[in-house]
This record gives structure tokens, sequence and C-alpha cells, in this order.
């Protein structure tokens, strides 16, 4: 049956139809694979060739393994500690750091010709980079039986396409490493030893020279060594502390007897205020009472004032605290003034019907007159309490000042004997223990070198050596082959589903009965000239079987270069 385009049939208006496609079935998908083979092949062959070429031209790399042992020391570490307290770890990567150096890299690269292809057109730094990235260090790990010393093992590998070559650069690289592991280990034990040595020899110079300046010291002040006045100075000690202590207590003393002056004062200040009040005061309250801002103004010039003979009890009136202070007093005194005024000028316009409460002012300051003699009385009985407290303690201070000063005088012919002879002692304390200890890690420290000089110390050792790798490591040939038809399939099924995407002809009776929703009575088949279909099968089979035989020819050389290459 010939095919026939989806929107062929014309609406009202020479409108074209346009109808969503119907869901296909598997008979469908297998005849959308039918018709679009080549489209599905194609891609996929090529990808087939493509991964066999790219799998065998691909280079080998072999890897060979070593591993090296580190062995404990031979005596016990509680017996002879070791010079060297670096870290397993840390000691490892050092040593790799010096064997993986660019004149290490370069030395060997240019004994054992590697890289050659790389090293025409490459500079030596991307090649000695490379081989650096070839070498591995890995798989520390510890390993011990049942009632046996523990083993440290590390692993050591190189990575290079020759096979023979990478065995060779790997069993240098373990012989470097325990060639430079037994170096590094004597001379970093041996430079402790020296610094040891010379830090002994210069402390026991300084011990010596302190010894002969105490024998010195003695025989010049004999009779006047602290030693015969350690019971007087313990006393002076004791009465010193007794002084301080009733000295504070004077002092806090003192203090309570500010605040006590400073606030009977105040409290003399209100009474006289309130004894000698004029009667404009009652109008002036009632101002206050009327107007917030006057309290506010009256409690902060209150408040300032208080501050004010604070500090002009320490301070004259020409501090700049002070007179800045006065000023602040004279401008609030001020404002507090004009707003008085301006309130009793309000209160005596006011209607005489609304009263005044200031009938009540007169009983409430004679009320409050007597609470301030009440607490005048109170806190002058504080002030006697208090100064008869300060006399004691002055007493105190003056009998402790005397004995005090009664001892000293016993001391004055020795005190500078004392001081210096003490320091002495002291010097030489210091300069004999550090004398004890160097010697004590001078004597472990050569018997540590000694240990690593005759190898008995932690030492590495080869576990086992590398070995000729017989199979490559990389490429994985079979995964690269099957990533490379995988993704001529995918690409040959992305294109074949575009294709049958566009095309918009009616392929099969299905599509006629669910495009027209007609009964189909027949159909005619698609009439080719048999020369013409002859002709395009010949072109086809002719294209495939050329494709073919170039695939098979590449991807035999690809694999004839390996094994050649190999060989």
């Amino acid at each position: 049956m010939s095919a026939m385009p989806l929107q062929s049939a014309p609406l009202a208006g020479d409108q074209p139809l346009s109808v969503p496609r119907r869901p296909l079935d598997l008979e469908d998908y297998v005849d959308v694979a039918r018709r679009h083979r080549a489209w599905i092949l194609g891609p996929a062959f090529l990808g087939l060739v493509l991964g066999v070429i790219t799998a065998f031209l691909w280079e080998d790399s072999y890897i060979a393994r070593g591993k090296i042992r580190i062995t404990p020391p031979q005596v016990p570490a509680r017996l002879v500690p070791g010079n060297v307290g670096e870290e397993l770890t840390a000691r490892i990567n050092a040593i790799a750091q010096e064997i993986i150096t660019r004149s290490s890299l370069q030395n060997l690269i240019q004994t054992y010709n590697l890289y050659p292809e790389d090293r025409k057109r490459l500079p030596m730094e991307d090649v000695i980079d490379r081989m650096r990235r070839a070498i591995g260090i890995d798989n520390i790990g510890s390993y011990s039986r049942s009632g046996s010393p523990r083993y440290h093992v590390f692993t050591v590998s190189f990575v290079y396409s020759d096979r023979r070559l990478a065995q060779k650069i790997c069993s240098e690289l373990i012989d470097r490493f325990t060639k430079q592991s037994i170096e590094s280990r004597l001379n970093s034990s041996r430079q402790t030893t020296l610094f040891l040595s010379d830090q002994y020899e210069s402390a026991k110079r300084e011990l010596d020279d302190i010894d002969a300046r105490i024998a010195v010291f003695r025989s010049k002040y004999f009779g006047q060594l602290p030693e015969q006045e350690q019971m007087v100075v313990s006393r002076l000690s004791s009465m010193e502390a007794s002084l301080q202590a009733t000295t504070g207590q004077l002092s806090r003393a003192q203090q309570d007897r500010i605040q006590l002056e400073t606030q009977l004062r105040e409290l003399r200040e209100e009474a006289a205020a309130l004894s000698q009040q004029p009667p404009a005061a009652d109008t002036a309250a009632i101002a206050a009472r009327t107007n917030p801002r006057i309290g506010e103004l009256q409690r902060e010039i209150e408040r300032s004032r208080n501050t004010l003979r604070v500090l002009r009890e320490s301070y004259t009136d020409t501090h700049p605290d002070v007179r800045r202070l006065v000023a602040f007093i004279e401008g609030r005194e001020a404002q507090l003034n004009e707003l008085i005024e301006e309130e009793k000028k309000r209160l005596a316009e006011a209607p005489a019907a609304k009263g005044s409460p200031a009938r009540a002012v007169p009983a409430a300051s004679a009320q409050k007159l007597r609470e301030v003699s009440t607490a005048i009385a109170r806190v002058q009985a504080a002030l006697q309490a208090k100064d008869m407290e300060i006399e004691e303690h002055n007493r105190q201070i003056n009998e402790l000042k005397n004995r005090i000063k009664a001892t000293q005088g016993k001391l004055e012919a020795g005190v500078s004997v004392s001081q210096e002879y003490l320091q002495l002692v002291r010097d030489r304390e210091l300069a004999a223990r550090r004398y004890e200890e160097l010697s004590r890690k001078l004597q472990d420290s050569n018997m540590a070198t000694d240990l690593v000089s005759r190898g008995q110390s932690e030492t590495m050792e080869v576990l086992e050596s590398p070995v000729i790798p017989e199979e490559p490591i990389a490429p994985n040939r079979p995964l690269i082959i099957a990533v490379g038809v995988v993704l001529g399939l995918a690409v040959g099924i992305g294109l074949a589903s575009v294709r049958e995407i566009k095309d918009s002809s009616l392929k099969n009776l299905k599509d006629v009965r669910a495009y027209t929703r007609l009964t189909v009575l027949g159909s005619i088949p698609l009439l080719e000239n048999d020369f013409v279909v002859r002709r395009r099968r010949r072109i086809g089979w002719l294209a495939w079987t050329c494709a073919i035989l170039v695939g098979l020819l590449l991807m035999a050389g690809a694999v004839f270069y390996y094994y050649t290459q190999r060989g």
C-alpha cells in the first residue's frame, strides 16, 4: 500500500488538519526498526570499529608493586629511647618527597631512557610530572601476631608501558627507600646527639661558674648567710601580712566614713532648706506638682550637686570636670527658674473657684523635717562608731609598724647579702637541674645513635620484591569496545527516531484506520520499476560490503599492530 501524508485532509476554509500520532505497539516498533535498520546498524558498526581501533592502539600500562616492611627496633624503646620521634606516616612521606624530587626522577628517566616519545615533544618538567604521577605509595597498614611486635607495611608501585622497565624502576625506588631511611635516621640521630653534647658542655660550664661564685661568696660573708636569719624572716613576713590586712580594713573604714559624712551633709542641707523655706516655696512646690518638667529639672539639679560635692573632695574648682559640672548646674537652674515663673503666672491667672492645694504643704514640710532630724541623729551615731573603729585600726597599724621596724633593724646589715646569696642558690639549683637533665638525655642519645649505626634500630626491609607484571592494568579493551558499540547503537537509534518523527506519511492499514476513521475495503501495493529496485539494492549491498571490509581491515590492522608491538 502506498504511504499517504498525515495532514492531507483539508478543513473548511482550506485549513490543514493536524491530529496527534497514535500510540505505537510492539509491531510498530519492529516495523520502525525494519524500515531504518541501515541507520541503526551503520553507527553501531562504526562504533564497533572505532572501539576496536581505540582499544588496540591504546598503549598498555603495566604496574609493578613491591612491599616494604618497617621492623621495630631489636632493643625495646623503654630501655633505649630513640632520637627520632616523628610519626611513621610523616616520616614515610618525607622520604617519598626526597625520592620524587626533580633531580632524582630526571636521573632515572635519563638512565633508563623512559618516555622517549614524550621527551621529544614535551619539556622535561612535564615528563617528570608524568613520572611522579605514575609512582604510588599507599596501603600503609599494621600487622602483628599474638605476642609478636607490630609491623608496618606499605606498598611502592610504578606504572609504565614497558613491563620490564616498570619492574626495574619499582625495584630502584624500593632500594632508594630503604637506603634513604637508614641515612635519614642516622643523620637525624647524629645531629640530635651533637646538639645535646653542645648543650651539655654549656650547662657544665655554667654550673662550674656558679659553684665558684658561691664558694667565694661564702668565704667573704661568713656569718651573714640566710640560714642564720630564717626564723626572723618568717616572723617579719607574718607581721607584714598582718599590717597589709589591717591597712585594708582601715581603708574600707575611711571610705565608709566619707560616705557617712556625705550623707550627713546632705541631710543637714535638706533640714536647713525645710526650716528656712520662704512662703513662695509653696507656690514653687505647687508648680512642680502641676508641671512634671519642673520636678525632673529639680531632681537632675540635685543629682548634679551631689556629684559636684564628691568631685570637690578630690579636685579644685579649676579642674575641667568641676567647671563643666558647675556650668551645667547653672544652665539647668536658669531653665528651672523660667519654668517656675511661667507656672506661677499661670496659677495666678487661674480662677479662684478652683482652689489651691498649697495649704497642705506646711504640714508635710514639718513631717519631712522631723524625719530628716531622726536620720541625722542616726548618721551621727554611726559616724562616731566609725571614728572609734578608725582609731583602733590606726593604733594597730602603728604598733605593727614599730614591731616591723624593730625586726628590720636586725636584718639591715644582711639584707643585701641574703638577697644576693639566695639568687646564687636559685641559679645553682636551676643550672644543676638542667645539667642533670642534659646528661641523661645525652646518654640516651648516644645509645640511640649507636643502636642506629649498628642497624638494630627501626629499619625498612623489602617484604615483597617487585616482579615483572604479566597482564596490563589498562586499558580495559572489552569495556572500550562495548562502550563504542553502545554509543554507536545509541546514535543509530537517535537518528532512526528523528527520521521517524519527521516522516508524517501513513505507513500501514493501522495508520489509515486511526487517522481517517474510515473502513478500508482494499489496498493497492506500491508498484516500482524492477530495474530501479535491483539497482538500488545492488548499490546498498555494495556500500555495506565496502564499509564492512574497510572496518574489518581497520580492526585487523589495529589488532595486528598491537600484537606486533607487544611481541
